[in-house]
């Protein structure tokens, strides 16, 4: 079963689009990382998922996961964890896929299979 999505992204953009959650909104924005432990800037924009500020634009957060270069994966772990799951910073034994966890009861997922459509 292929990924289906449970939300509406509306404003579809180069850089941002945005959703509605249980009633709260978010944006997920392409920007620069911040710097590293160095000081230095990656040459990548990645997307990032933001709080809205109440005024329809996105609250800057630096410490907020990076979720990838390409956007259409990129909004699929937004609703991921929009609607309950987070990175377990885990990997599947065999292959070293990454394992995510559902918030509600902390059952361990790989993230394959999340984004297969066999767990929701």
């Amino acid at each position: 079963m292929p990924w289906k999505s449970r939300l509406t992204w509306t404003g579809h953009t180069a850089e941002a689009t945005a959703t509605v959650h249980e009633g709260r909104t978010w944006h997920l924005w392409k920007h620069s990382s911040p710097p590293n432990d160095q000081g230095r800037y990656s040459p990548y924009e990645r997307w990032y998922l933001h709080a809205d500020d109440g005024h329809g634009k996105p609250v800057p957060d630096p410490s907020g996961a990076t979720l990838g270069r390409n956007r259409n994966t990129a909004q699929h772990l937004a609703e991921l964890i929009l609607t309950g799951w987070e990175n377990a910073h885990q990997l599947r034994p065999g292959d070293g896929a990454p394992l995510w966890r559902r918030t509600a009861d902390g059952a361990l997922v790989p993230l394959d299979e999340l984004l297969a459509g066999k767990h929701r």
